[in-house]
């Protein structure tokens, strides 16, 4: 909201996710918050908001408002989401209240709409449609109303899935499954409750008991215990069930595991996970580890980072894995203890276990006293003496490190970086900025474990990740190749910038189409190297997914224009 201030600027209302990392258990939350502050007026001038707090370091990247001609450019949110519920008073007894809503609820969500999404070919009626509704589930979130954005989401899943699925099937996207303990010891017998409660109420006209089975799933599919449960399903039903598994030592060999809710006859539905670990639990082998890594002797160079990277790695094992870090909900524990291990006596042999390594994993930056984290792909034939092309992908506000890996298009980054032979870093786009020397490091980390094509460095950014990646292009052709900004960024000419991909989704609900594209047509005839492409069709989010491939050849034409 803008309130004029005559003679003094503006006064802007800010809103959107705040994003928390305590330094000692690195845990990150993430909450909703609303502020005002009185600010300037200036030509195309760019606001972030930081906060912080106690022992903990809070980064808000809210509204990143840029101001063209004293009106807000680009962002564009409803004061509620259209559609969205106004909250009312009630002079009845308070209903059980929920379990908090977790990034964990929100990625699930989010996923299982770009896997219906981007598994077939739609007519572009229903791609507009799917985008629309997208973009509004989008302004539910950042307005802080996690239910009614994951509501919102689910609907538009159960839109695209097969009509003849049962009203009861339907039904289980408004549930979810909390795991206690969410890690297991493998061969050793023990209960598992699993608490069954409702995210939103499923609008049924009349309430329901639906009988499902909850079954505990292994490695290759195969169940190791089930049980049946009724589900009372209706609006003002009041759910919260807990339900006990104590499935047999013999069915649990290590793997990682899911929980499922499903149907009599049916499909069942991923709810969350079970991690069965070979050997001490988790917390044990952590401290294992930290102790063996104090003995490695290393101050400085390779080994140092190296170093720096096991810590970090080794910090995400636990009995406990966060639901709003994804960095553990998303890895397979037993997998990567495994890891840690083996890195861990690579370092005490004096090697860097990261070089060369190929694959997709989880590790962090250094700059200066600060840790980024960071998710890399390293294609099996780029980890080699020959140097290889570096795309660094930042992510929009409310993602992480791991969105372009898992989502954006369901992950099509990994394979897209098979076929083009591309090594891709995906670092947390709020610490890592726009700051030149922010990339400067990460190319040096990268470049002592690979061998990294420094003419061929390319940036690509979504909405608030598109404002990071103009800022890094703009006066840095002596590292940025060229960059690809979506549904978003701050484009002005400038001496020595590298071309500038901008892609503008048609639908786009949080960023206002008709600013950006003006916004890009200025700069571009001012001088600005780039190109302007406007997608029909689609909104704010699921526009990167179906643009990534084109997006990505566009910016391989390109190499560094001058050495440094």
């Amino acid at each position: 909201m803008l309130e004029s201030m005559p003679g003094r600027g503006e006064r802007l209302r800010f809103g959107g996710i705040k994003h928390t990392r305590h330094p000692a258990s690195q845990e990150r939350k993430m909450s909703s918050y609303q502020t005002e502050a009185a600010v300037p007026r200036h030509e195309s001038s760019c606001y972030t908001v930081w906060f912080r707090h106690g022992a903990e370091r809070a980064t808000v990247c809210g509204l990143i408002v840029a101001l063209l001609g004293g009106l807000p450019s680009h962002v564009a949110f409803a004061e509620q989401a259209p559609g969205a519920a106004t909250p009312a008073t009630s002079s009845t007894s308070p209903q059980p209240s929920r379990p908090a809503i977790t990034r964990a609820d929100l990625a699930a969500a989010y996923l299982r709409l770009e896997q219906a999404f981007f598994c077939r070919p739609l007519p572009p009626e229903e791609v507009a449609r799917i985008n629309k509704g997208f973009d509004q589930a989008t302004q539910a979130f950042f307005l802080g109303s996690n239910a009614e954005a994951i509501r919102r989401i689910d609907s538009l899943t159960e839109s695209l899935e097969p009509e003849e699925r049962k009203p009861s099937e339907r039904g289980i996207l408004s549930l979810r499954v909390i795991v206690d303990p969410p890690v297991l010891l493998a061969n050793t017998p023990q209960q598992v409750v699993c608490r069954v409660t409702s995210i939103y109420d499923w609008p049924a006209h009349d309430p329901t008991t639906s009988d499902l089975r909850l079954r505990l799933v292994g490695p290759q599919d195969r169940i190791a215990m089930e049980r049946s449960v009724a589900v009372p399903l209706g609006k003002g039903s009041t759910i919260d069930i807990r339900v006990l598994l104590e499935p047999a030592a013999d069915r649990l060999a290590p793997g990682l595991y899911r929980i499922e809710l499903a149907p009599d006859e049916g499909h069942g539905v991923a709810m969350a996970r079970v991690h069965v670990i070979d050997g001490a639990a988790l917390d044990q082998q952590q401290l294992a580890n930290d102790k063996r890594l104090q003995q490695v002797d290393v101050r400085q160079g390779q080994l140092a980072r190296a170093l720096a990277i096991c810590r970090a790695r080794n910090r995400l094992l636990s009995d406990h894995p966060s639901e709003d870090n994804s960095a553990q909900f998303l890895a397979d524990l037993n997998r990567l203890a495994s890891d840690v291990a083996s890195e861990t006596s690579a370092l005490e042999s004096g090697k860097n276990p990261y070089w060369n390594r190929p694959g997709d994993y989880w590790r962090v930056l250094e700059v200066g006293t600060r840790e980024i984290p960071l998710r890399l792909y390293v294609p099996k034939g780029a980890a080699g003496e020959t140097p290889t092309p570096l795309l660094v992908v930042l992510h929009g506000m409310g993602g992480d490190e791991n969105m372009f890996f898992e989502a954006y298009g369901a992950g099509l980054i990994k394979s897209l970086a098979d076929q083009k032979r591309l090594i891709v870093a995906s670092p947390l786009t709020y610490s890592f900025g726009s700051d030149i020397k922010t990339l400067h490091a990460l190319i040096d980390a990268l470049g002592n474990d690979y061998s990294i094509d420094r003419d061929r460095v390319y940036v690509l950014g979504h909405s608030m990740g598109a404002g990071a990646a103009s800022g890094l292009a703009r006066g840095n052709s002596d590292t940025v190749a060229a960059a690809c900004c979506i549904a978003g960024g701050r484009f002005q000419p400038a001496q020595d910038s590298a071309p500038i991909l901008v892609v503008s989704p048609e639908l786009d609900g949080i960023v206002v189409p008709k600013r950006l594209q003006e916004s890009a047509r200025q700069a571009i005839s001012e001088g600005m190297p780039g190109e302007l492409k406007i997608m029909p069709d689609y909104g704010h989010t699921l526009a990167v997914g179906a643009i990534l491939p084109e997006a990505i050849d566009w910016l391989l034409r390109h190499r560094r224009a001058t050495s440094p």
